[in-house]
C-alpha cells in the first residue's frame, strides 16, 4: 500500500511592516476650490433681471405685449458677462509647522488686544487677521500663482470685503480640514450590483 504524502499549503509572505516612509508617501493635504464671480455688480444685476423679466411676463401676458423679450436678451448678456469673470483659485492647506511661522509673523496689533479686553474676552486674538488672512491665503494659493507678492497684495486689496471673505474661510476651512471617512456609500455599491460588477 503506497501512501501519498501532501505538500503543506505554501505560506503567505510576510507583509513588511508599514514604514513612516510608506505613511509620508501617503500625506496629500486638503484641497478646495473657489468658484469666484469677479464681475459682483453683474451678479447683482442679473437678480434684479430675474424679477424684472418675471413682472415682464406677467405684464405681457395680461396686455398682450412682448416686454419680456427685451428683457431676456439683456439678461443673457449679463450672465454672459458674468460668466467672463468667473475665476477658479485652487487651495491646498500648508503644513503645520509653516502655518505656525506665518501665525508667528503677523501678531496681533496693540489696538486689536486691547479691543478684544475691551469686550471683555479672556483671551488675546491669535493673530492680526487684516494681515494674516492675505498671506494665509496667498501661501495656500496653487492655481492661478501670482508672479510677486506685490501682483498679489494688489489684487488682495482691489477685492471686496465679502470676496475676501470667500477666499479667507475657505482657506482656514480646509487648513483645519481632517481626513475622517464616513461609511462606504451604498447608493454607489447598490448602482454598481445592479451592472453585476463586484463592490469592494
Amino acid at each position: 500500500m503506497t501512501t501519498t504524502s501532501r505538500k503543506p499549503p505554501a505560506r503567505r509572505a510576510a507583509k513588511p511592516p508599514t514604514t513612516f516612509a510608506d505613511i509620508r508617501a501617503k500625506i496629500q493635504r486638503p484641497r478646495h476650490i473657489v468658484d469666484m464671480v469677479l464681475d459682483a455688480e453683474a451678479s447683482a444685476e442679473i437678480d434684479n433681471l430675474e424679477r424684472l423679466l418675471e413682472r415682464a411676463q406677467r405684464h405681457d401676458d395680461a396686455n398682450g405685449t412682448e416686454t419680456a423679450r427685451d428683457v431676456a436678451k439683456h439678461l443673457q448678456e449679463v450672465e454672459a458677462q458674468a460668466e467672463a469673470s468667473r475665476v477658479r483659485f485652487t487651495l491646498e492647506a500648508i503644513t503645520h509647522r509653516a502655518y505656525q511661522q506665518l501665525r508667528k509673523e503677523h501678531p496681533p496689533t496693540k489696538e486689536q488686544i486691547e479691543a478684544a479686553a475691551g469686550r471683555g474676552g479672556s483671551e488675546e486674538p491669535a493673530f492680526d487677521p487684516d494681515a494674516f488672512a492675505p498671506a494665509l491665503v496667498e501661501a495656500q494659493l496653487v492655481e492661478p500663482k501670482p508672479e510677486t507678492p506685490e501682483e498679489f497684495t494688489a489684487f488682495w486689496d482691489d477685492l471686496s470685503d465679502g470676496q475676501l471673505g470667500q477666499l479667507w474661510q475657505a482657506a482656514i476651512s480646509i487648513q483645519f480640514q481632517t481626513g475622517e471617512l464616513g461609511p462606504p456609500s451604498q447608493a454607489a455599491a447598490d448602482i454598481l450590483r445592479s451592472f453585476g460588477m463586484a463592490t469592494g
